[in-house]
């Protein structure tokens, strides 16, 4: 199958458009859903690029590419109801918002509007989460920041974003997933995950974990994302980050169940959990993942197998080395989330 690219090229506000073709290894049939939209946004840290794929025809999936506000981004998500991109941007600590999504891939172009965090904030951000027009950044120790991590929020407004909360955890952050009241945070360097129940209602300040749960069989946990409509979570383990062959996605089903069962400080057993990995899989450094409910296809930004892939998994019940259902070459794939109508 070839992957058709629009690739759009952004002068000022506004973009012109190319076409090219790339090709891309699907081993296994994808079995997504007929949708109106079914869209895969993806950050990068290198090439100063968002990608657009859309899944919603599996034999034509094509690509659309625009400018980014920096070369170094991380966290995404796409707001449907506004059709704007949130994305943050670690090349200069900011949050920033690219409008008239859907409309500008079939007209001539993406219009791009920023909006920048006040100063003070943020700046070591690694991800995004969020809820209605609530932000949450979550911000990696380094010196720069006392190697303190925080999770900041932000509201989200026409004109930009305004500081509401800074809370300091007492882990290193990585990826982090809103539910409703309840946020899911990776600890980084390590296989744990900790949950924050009631977070928005927290004082600014030092939080802790409502509860923390180690992920057995997890090196190094990175992303995560949770599936209410499925009750289920799944995470990525990057192994040894100087290796780009050594990692793993694992999924979690009747995660509320499994985690409500588990006591603070305890364990989610391998038994209870479902993990891919191996040579087949090209899983090195997944760095984030997704999941559409649908079609239960898992969507990982692999950073290090080839400098940079997107990948897709059909979902899995046992643990295996499978082939990827998509794959397609993304430099610097730091962040992806998924849409579908």
């Amino acid at each position: 199958m070839k992957t058709q690219t629009n690739k759009f090229l952004a002068i000022g506000l506004l973009a012109t458009t190319a076409l090219f073709n790339i090709s891309c290894d699907n081993d296994d049939d994808m079995g997504m859903p007929e949708n109106n939209v079914a869209s895969l946004f993806v950050s990068s840290n290198t090439s100063g690029e968002v990608s657009i794929i859309d899944f919603s025809d599996e034999n034509n999936i094509t690509t659309t590419i625009t400018s980014s506000a920096g070369t170094d981004a991380d966290g995404i998500y796409y707001d449907a109801e506004s059709d704007e991109i949130i994305q943050l941007v670690r090349s200069d600590n900011s949050l920033n918002v690219y409008g008239n999504i859907m409309s500008s891939m079939v007209s001539t172009g993406i219009s791009i509007s920023l909006g920048i965090n006040t100063t003070g904030g943020f700046v070591s951000g690694r991800e995004i989460a969020v809820s209605n027009d609530m932000v949450v950044v979550a911000d990696s120790p380094v010196a720069a920041n006392g190697n303190q991590s925080s999770l900041y929020v932000y509201q989200k407004t026409s004109s930009g974003f305004t500081l509401q909360k800074t809370f300091a955890v007492d882990f290193a952050l990585w990826g982090i997933h809103i539910e409703g009241n309840t946020l899911y945070a990776i600890v980084d360097k390590d296989s744990d995950l900790a949950v924050f129940t009631n977070f928005f209602s927290n004082s600014s300040g030092m939080i802790n974990p409502s509860k923390r749960v180690t992920i057995e069989g997890i090196i190094r946990t990175h992303g995560l994302t949770y599936s209410k409509e499925d009750d289920l979570m799944a995470l990525t383990d990057i192994g040894d980050a100087g290796s780009d062959n050594d990692g793993a996605v694992t999924i979690i089903t009747d995660f509320s169940n499994k985690l409500n069962a588990t006591a603070n400080g305890g364990t989610i057993t391998m038994a209870q959990q479902a993990r891919i990995e191996g040579s087949n899989t090209f899983l090195g450094n997944p760095v984030d993942v997704a999941y559409s409910a649908k079609s239960q296809m898992i969507f990982v930004a692999e950073r290090a197998n080839g400098g940079g892939k997107v990948l897709a998994y059909n979902y899995f019940s046992s643990n295996g080395n499978p082939s990827p259902a998509f794959n397609q070459q993304v430099a610097g794939a730091s962040a992806v989330y998924f849409h579908e109508e």
